[in-house]
């Protein structure tokens, strides 16, 4: 059995390794939480990852990840379909909170289909 290590999984089986890397900085769960109870911290609306809690925290990570995140959310659609219902780039702080959600969300179902294959 490989190991469970978050380097395991950036070096591994991470799409955007460099990427997922400050994505996980910025959402502050320790690895060994995640590995534990992946579920529990797969919605980045939930409260549970403090870094995806405050606007002030989500809007500047995604804005400085900007194309980064369209980048991925590009391939997402482009795998599974337009998603409905995203707020509108006009309403700036609901548009950069979406996207800091979203990419959390999107690297939380890489690490729980990684977490699932190596056990």
């Amino acid at each position: 059995m490989s190991k469970l290590t978050k380097k395991n999984f950036l070096e591994n089986h991470s799409t955007f390794p460099n990427f997922h890397k400050q994505l996980l900085k910025q959402g502050n769960v320790e690895w060994t939480l995640i590995k534990k109870y992946p579920q529990d911290y797969y919605s980045a609306n939930s409260g549970s990852v403090p870094g995806m809690i405050y606007y002030k925290d989500t809007v500047a990570f995604a804005k400085k990840y900007h194309l980064s995140i369209l980048q991925i959310l590009d391939e997402f659609e482009y795998d599974c379909g337009k998603l409905v219902n995203r707020p509108s780039p006009q309403d700036e702080t609901n548009y950069f909170n979406w996207l800091s959600w979203f990419a959390w969300e999107n690297m939380m179902s890489e690490i729980i289909s990684f977490l699932e294959m190596e056990n």
